[in-house]
Parts: C-alpha cells; sequence; structure tokens
C-alpha cells in the first residue's frame, strides 16, 4: 500500500471521527436541555402565569377595596343624617314636653276642674276644651271666661313654630227648634266654634295666622261613647292639636330619602 494511500485513509478515518464526536456532543446537549433546561423553562412559565393571575386578582381587589370605601362613605354619611335627625327629633320631644308643662301650669285649675286635658302623642300635643267653658250651650260666640282661658294658651304658644290645629267637635244630639235656624246641623255648629277659636288666636292674641287652620269634625270623631249626658258632654269640646313646623313635618324619617 502506497503512502498516499495510507494517509488518505487516515484521514478519513479522522473526519469519521469528528462527525462522531460532533454528534455526540449534539446528543449530549440535547440530553441536557431536556433534563435541565426544559423543566426549568415549565417552570418559568407556570411562575409567568401565576404572576399574571397574581396582578389579576391584585386588580379586583383594588376594585373591591374601592366598593367597600364607597360603601364606608355612604354609611358614614347616612350615620351623620341618622343623628342629625334623632337630635332634631330629641330637641322636638324637650320642646313639647317643655310646652305642655307651661301649659299645665297656665291652666292648672282648669286641668284640675275637668274642664281641660292636656295629651302628647306621636311628636303631637293636643289640648281637649269642653265646650262649657268656651261657649254657652248652643252658641258659637266665644264668652268672656273662654277668652280668658285662650289668653292664656295663647301666652304659650307666641312665637312658637308649631302648627296650631283648631277642631271643633259635638255630640250627636240632632240640633232642633230655634238653634236649627242658625245652625242647620252639627257640622255647621262645630265649624263656627272653631273658625271663631281661630279668629279669636289670631286678632286677640295676635298669634301668627299662618300657623292657624279651623276644621270641623261634627259628631264624627267622639272621645268617648254618646250614650248618657256624660259621654255626649266630654265629646262636645274644642281640640287643639299642637303639630311641629311644616318644614319638620316633612322632613324623611331615619333610613328614608
Amino acid at each position: 500500500m502506497s503512502n498516499e494511500t495510507s494517509r488518505n485513509q487516515m484521514s478519513g478515518s479522522g473526519a469519521t471521527i469528528l462527525v462522531g464526536s460532533a454528534v455526540a456532543a449534539a446528543i449530549a446537549v440535547a440530553l441536557l436541555y431536556f433534563l435541565l433546561y426544559q423543566p426549568r423553562g415549565k417552570e418559568l412559565e407556570e411562575a409567568r402565569r401565576e404572576a399574571s393571575l397574581c396582578v389579576q386578582e391584585r386588580a379586583a381587589l383594588k376594585g373591591r377595596v374601592s366598593d367597600l370605601e364607597s360603601m364606608l362613605d355612604e354609611v358614614r354619611r347616612e350615620s351623620a343624617e341618622l343623628a342629625d335627625q334623632i337630635r332634631l327629633r330629641e330637641e322636638r320631644l324637650a320642646q313639647a314636653q317643655s310646652t305642655q308643662d307651661e301649659i299645665v301650669q297656665k291652666l292648672q285649675q282648669e286641668i284640675e276642674d275637668g274642664q281641660i286635658q292636656v295629651e302628647r302623642m306621636r311628636g303631637q300635643l293636643r289640648v281637649d276644651m269642653v265646650d262649657e267653658i268656651l261657649f254657652d250651650s248652643g252658641e258659637a260666640a266665644l264668652k268672656p271666661a273662654g277668652k280668658e282661658v285662650l289668653q292664656k294658651l295663647a301666652s304659650v304658644l307666641a312665637g312658637s313654630d308649631r302648627q296650631i290645629r283648631v277642631q271643633g267637635h259635638t255630640d250627636d244630639v240632632p240640633i232642633a227648634g230655634r238653634l236649627a235656624q242658625t245652625f242647620p246641623t252639627n257640622w255647621e255648629l262645630s265649624a263656627a266654634r272653631a273658625v271663631n277659636v281661630v279668629r279669636f288666636l289670631q286678632e286677640g292674641a295676635t298669634l301668627d295666622p299662618t300657623h292657624l287652620s279651623a276644621s270641623a269634625l261634627s259628631q264624627y270623631r267622639p272621645r268617648v261613647p254618646n250614650d248618657g249626658p256624660e259621654g255626649r258632654q266630654k265629646n262636645r269640646r274644642i281640640e287643639i292639636v299642637l303639630e311641629p313646623a311644616v318644614e319638620e313635618m316633612e322632613a324623611p324619617e331615619p333610613g328614608q330619602h
């Protein structure tokens, strides 16, 4: 074998060895990638996915926190409004109690004689006067003693912003005889008496007429049954109802809007 041939064979063998070594190295790198780097790549992808979810959850939590803060602000506002309403109601109740105490003091003798009753209920103050303390029998004109009583009451109400409703009531006995020419029914009699009381409170006691009103209820709102003289006497009356000022009556209850 010539030297040239031997050199060619050795050269081919070397190339084959180099190629084999390169292939082996490539295979080793591939195995190393699959064994080491690919699992890490999956872990990295999972980490990225978890990070993305965390970002989304954080944004959602921020939204919930914002909603809760808005709700808290609303609760605080409503609580403040409720506290104001409670305070105003307590002030009104205190004023009503004070007014009641003054009326009782001014009309103590009439109350003791059973001619006047003073009651407080649901923010209202009601003063009941039997008709005989204000009017003669079958009459609608105020008698002097009745004017004195109303003047005492007006001295307590002067300067008050309460609404003053005067209601005329009768018993259930039909009007007959000469009196029927002036008052055909109990409606007319109760209306005339209520109006005359209002006129005196305005003109004689100088109360603010914008706070006054008169209404006739005839025999249809009895305090007690009309089954005897005593019951009918109690039902023939003038009721003076003191209510809160108009703006207070129109204000919403706690919790309402």
